[in-house]
């Protein structure tokens, strides 16, 4: 083989090899939002439980022109709390990803991010006057009069935040019931503490903490009065009705005096409140 020939294979040989080199480089690079691209992110639900409740992140994109990002758009995602799948890519539009919580509580804020850099800030131009005018007055500008700071993006180009509250960190108010509220022939009394948001709304999974206090009896003489938890302290968590239990029972015998003692719920986040429970020891015969 000559020499030309052989410098011929060797030339086409290099060629392919930075064909290839060009195409890897080309498909490792992801495709990113044009700068500018308006971005909506919701999560579905606002609020999960800790240790594994699930929260759908949605990221809707639009292009300047108004119109929706090219689908395949890579989308990344960031959390300070819990995890969240690192990217996602559009369809139509539109990227999905799942947001996990983890044994913290608190508030999540999950971050999503595509493409662009900041929108080039524009200035507000100088008005000239018009030839011939009144002193005083100026011409119209038909130029752009906003004026951006350097760095400045809108909160929802490129870019968009969401929160989602995790675990114990959502009660904000804790209602306690007993029934019945006074013992007398019965020596129980079934607790049930409700949960509800700042919106008044019942919060599922949270963890409450049921505590009895001693109380206050009547007459001199005063029996061992035993009550007792059926939780022994231990968290009950609430149903779907934002409703935890427990219950409460006596070992003391009927007698002639009245026992009140005070049984108190407490969320996780020191929300908590209490109810009174009334042991009467009906005189016996």
């Amino acid at each position: 083989m000559s020499k030309r020939v052989k410098l011929a294979f060797a030339v086409a040989a290099a060629a392919g090899v930075s064909a290839a080199l060009v195409m890897s480089a080309c498909e490792s690079v992801p495709l990113t939002a044009a700068p500018g691209t308006s971005m909506t992110l919701i999560a579905n639900p606002t609020f999960v439980s800790a240790n594994g409740g699930v929260s759908v992140v949605t990221a809707i994109l639009v292009e300047p022109a108004g119109t929706f990002v090219p689908d395949g758009t890579v989308v990344f995602f960031f959390t300070d709390l819990g995890r969240v799948d690192a990217s996602g890519e559009s369809v139509n539009g539109v990227v999905r990803v799942n947001f996990v919580s983890d044994a913290r509580s608190g508030t999540a804020h999950v971050t999503a991010v595509s493409g662009g850099p900041a929108v080039a800030p524009s200035t507000t131009p100088t008005p000239t006057p018009t030839p011939g005018a009144a002193s005083g007055v100026t011409a119209r500008s038909t130029g752009p009069t906003r004026v951006v700071a350097a760095g400045d993006i809108a909160a929802d180009q490129n870019q968009a935040s969401v929160t989602i509250t995790v675990g114990s960190a959502l009660p904000t108010r804790v209602q306690v019931t007993a029934n019945p509220p006074v013992l007398a022939g019965a020596r129980s009394s079934t607790i049930v503490a409700n949960v509800f948001d700042g919106n008044g709304n019942p919060v599922q999974n949270v963890p409450v903490i049921f505590t009895v206090a001693p109380g206050t009896t009547t007459g001199t003489t005063i029996p061992p009065f035993v009550e007792f938890l059926d939780s022994g302290g231990a968290p009950r968590f609430t149903d779907a009705n934002g409703q935890a239990f427990d219950t409460l029972t006596t070992k003391s015998l009927n007698g002639t005096l009245q026992k009140t003692v005070t049984v108190t719920a407490t969320t996780a986040n020191n929300q908590g409140n209490d109810v009174t429970v009334t042991i009467n020891y009906a005189p016996s015969r």
